[in-house]
């Protein structure tokens, strides 16, 4: 059919033609907004990971000023920080991606406020395709997943030093070819283009071809998605190598001893502890009355500590230890002795060498005097420093409430004896799912639990500390982007408890911003768990 020759009907006609395709062309505003919000929830996951990350990246530092830890430390920690550098440098230049888009798309303010046009199909196209930066990006995805895995890579020192670290590095390799979320397979294109024999041209192509600007944007925003999973990954891995002993000893076991057991109120108890074929890559962990004793060159452990109270006594060393096998065993051991009764008064407390403020809950005395317990006057020298409550016989209850040194002043016929005391605030609690404060555990054991509790370790009081609230995060196994609740009390409940009823073999379980309140009444934040479900 012959076009008409008069110009307005030629107008006419050509306002329909580009009317027709334009309405082609449309996207919805459905769409767009679907887009939008994936885009600000992938955005908001992106945080999530990242405030992670720097949780492991803060305990990594810690364990490398710490002694137990700093041998591993030294290996593994290099290594997580290269692999924070490569993302850190992907990220940004993904980001710098999105900020030409957005000025490629048309870019206006509307009150105040920077937009772009959403459904502008030619921008994402100038800016990958036909500038060459959707090349640029494939090549250097790929680069970065090669190199971040490579991060692992031991030195040739630290391979011939730990021959089956080695062993255990390569088989992580390949498992994180695999597993990492950073995925270069070129999609199946929608519009039925054939593929070529240029990879990144077929990955730039279907990924950004014609594709409305918020679609792209939302896109870029995956990859960064991918890119901090990835890091988190790679550091979770260093982060559970840092805690492994990579050899073992030929024989284990614990020695404990003191230098007597008859002593009187004022003469000092000297408590010995070890490991039995000690190596200096598996420095025991030792604690003698409650209080951390330094372990020495050949792995013995030596405190001295006041004796008072009279008759039997005990002091309890807990010693912890990798054993032949390389599983880390924690033993018990009681050492008995027997302090003689003097003619003059005796103040002790009866489980630790300090006094600690614990609201209602007392830390128990013993005090004795020449003239019998009866007669007996106990108080702080201090009035505002606390209360001191008789019990029956020679205990007592102190429950201060001022911290620093405070003497406890005994009257007896006139006479006032005076002690001095250490008085300090509780010790923060840890955090625990079972009996367990993180590490590799079952799932189906890891979600009988049912909550977090918190627990003072290695204590000689029972102070119940109750938890308040915490945020519970997952990824991997059956959760494949990174989610997060919060949840009210111990027991997890509503979004949190629905959180881990999706978490399979593979998740990593994130605890953090856990906060509880103890005994004194004072509420506080301790430090965060994870776990890998197996």
């Amino acid at each position: 059919m012959a076009l008409p020759k008069e110009p307005r009907q030629k107008m006419i006609n050509m306002m329909y033609l580009v009317l027709t395709a334009m309405l082609a062309l449309n996207v919805s505003a459905e769409i767009l907004n679907a887009f939008k919000t994936v885009n600000n929830s992938i955005i908001e996951s992106n945080t999530v990971i990242t405030d992670k990350n720097k949780i492991t990246y803060r305990s990594m530092d810690e364990e490398l000023k710490d002694n137990g830890t700093k041998l591993n430390a030294e290996i593994w920690v290099p290594k997580a920080k290269q692999a924070q550098q490569l993302s850190e440098d992907l990220y940004t230049y993904i980001q710098n991606l999105k900020d030409k888009l957005i000025d490629e798309a048309g870019p206006y303010t509307e009150d105040g406020v920077k937009k772009f046009r959403e459904d502008d199909l030619d921008a994402a196209t100038r800016l990958m395709d036909e500038q060459g930066n959707g090349k640029i990006l494939y090549d250097k995805l790929k680069t970065y997943k090669e190199q971040l895995i490579n991060a692992l890579n031991l030195k040739p020192e630290e391979a011939s030093t730990y021959p089956s670290l080695a062993a255990e590095v390569k088989t992580a390799k390949e498992t994180f070819s695999h597993q990492l979320p950073l995925n270069l397979t070129v999609p199946e294109s929608q519009s039925g283009n054939p593929r070529t024999s240029d990879s990144a041209k077929d990955w730039t192509e279907n990924y950004f071809h014609m594709t409305p600007a918020i679609a792209s944007l939302t896109i870029l925003s995956k990859f960064q998605n991918d890119v901090k999973s990835s890091e988190a990954q790679i550091i979770d891995f260093c982060h559970k190598k840092i805690g492994e002993v990579q050899f073992h000893l030929d024989k284990t076991g614990v020695i404990v001893g003191s230098n007597s057991t008859y002593l009187m109120p004022g003469d000092k108890l000297t408590v010995y502890a070890g490991v039995g074929a000690f190596s200096s890559a598996s420095k025991p962990t030792i604690t003698i009355d409650g209080k951390g004793a330094p372990v020495d060159a050949d792995g013995k452990a030596t405190l001295d500590i006041p004796v008072g109270g009279s008759g039997k006594q005990s002091v309890k060393v807990n010693v912890t230890y990798t054993n032949e096998s390389g599983k880390q065993i924690t033993e018990t051991k009681d050492i008995d002795y027997t302090v003689g009764t003097p003619s003059g008064v005796a103040i002790s407390a009866d489980k630790m060498n300090v006094l600690y403020i614990m609201g209602e809950q007392p830390n128990p005395l013993t005090i004795t005097g020449g003239s019998g317990s009866e007669k007996l006057n106990v108080s702080f020298a201090n009035p505002a420093a606390g209360v001191i409550k008789r019990v029956q016989g020679s205990s007592f209850e102190a429950f201060p409430k001022i911290q620093g040194e405070q003497t406890i002043n005994v009257s007896i016929d006139g006479k006032i004896t005076g002690k001095k005391f250490r008085v300090k605030l509780l010790p923060d609690p840890a955090a625990f799912v079972g009996s367990k404060k993180g590490g590799s555990m079952p799932s189906a054991e890891f979600k009988v639990m049912g909550g977090l509790i918190a627990k003072l370790e290695n204590s000689e009081f029972e102070a119940p500390f109750r938890v308040v609230s915490y945020k519970v995060g997952a990824v991997g196994g059956g959760i494949s982007q990174y989610s997060q609740a919060v949840n009210e009390g111990n027991r997890w409940t509503g979004a949190a408890e629905a959180l881990i009823k999706r978490a399979t073999p593979g998740t990593q379980v994130f605890f953090d911003e856990i906060r509880v309140i103890g005994p004194d009444g004072r509420q506080r934040e301790i430090t965060p768990i994870f776990f890998s479900l197996k």
